[in-house]
């Protein structure tokens, strides 16, 4: 008898075992893959954000959606409206990252944005997945220290 009940148990426990590797086996990769666009999105913001810090409009526009190159037209106009409506974005002395929010192909990023003057801000980047897999920035609202949206 107790040695059915240890084989049952063993098998039991097996059966267990093998059933916790296949969930882990499907969970693992969906984990990766969220840290993967994570880390996408960040560094899509960043590298806008380093090429506005460069003057460089056109590595700055390659990171607009389609909508934003659209609505711009070309990469000197968009430039000129980042620095007019957007200074602390176009100019800021420090950027600290938030936890994306990612659904399916959209993504939401808030960035604390300090300014040159050491006000900080709140800018809200929306991103949108492309077919060919590169994530791009859709939108950016701002909200200052005093709650207001710009």
């Amino acid at each position: 008898m107790a040695n059915s009940v240890i084989r049952f148990f063993r098998s039991v426990s097996g059966a267990v075992a093998l059933w916790v590797l296949f969930a882990l086996g499907s969970v693992l990769p969906a984990h990766a893959e969220a840290d993967k666009n994570e880390t996408a999105v960040i560094t899509v913001i960043q590298q806008q954000l380093d090429a506005f810090a460069a003057d460089d409009a056109e590595q700055a526009f390659k990171y607009a959606a389609p909508g934003i190159k659209a609505m711009s037209g070309n990469a000197q106009n968009f430039l000129a409206l980042v620095k007019t409506r957007y200074s602390v974005v176009y100019r800021n002395s420090n950027a600290a990252f938030l936890k994306p929010v990612i659904h399916g192909k959209a993504a939401l990023v808030r960035v604390r944005l300090t300014d040159e003057n050491g006000v900080n801000w709140m800018a809200a980047y929306t991103l949108e997945l492309q077919k060919n897999k590169e994530w791009l920035i859709s939108g950016c609202q701002l909200q200052g220290e005093q709650g207001t949206f710009v």
